[in-house]
């Protein structure tokens, strides 16, 4: 899946201490969120969304310490 904002695919990234996460525009949540329900992936989205300098809001999606980084980046790469 690409980024919308970046016109790059989106990464699922790794914290060693919290576990996978996903950075995106808001606009593509509901796309991401379909995709990973259908694959039953476990996932919270952060309450808050981040603006800087006018551009688009952005959230991030966390996949706890539990999550399969890249089993969920395999997910994501063949939505496009």
């Amino acid at each position: 899946m690409i980024d919308g904002m970046s016109k790059e695919r989106l990464r699922v990234s790794s914290d060693s201490i919290a576990g996978p996460y996903l950075m995106l525009p808001i606009s593509q949540l509901g796309r991401v969120r379909r995709q990973l329900d259908e694959h039953a992936v476990r996932y919270w989205v952060d309450a808050d969304a981040i603006s800087l300098d006018g551009k688009p809001a952005i959230t991030v999606i966390n996949f706890g310490r539990t999550g399969d980084a890249a089993g969920i980046q395999t997910i994501l790469d063949q939505a496009d």
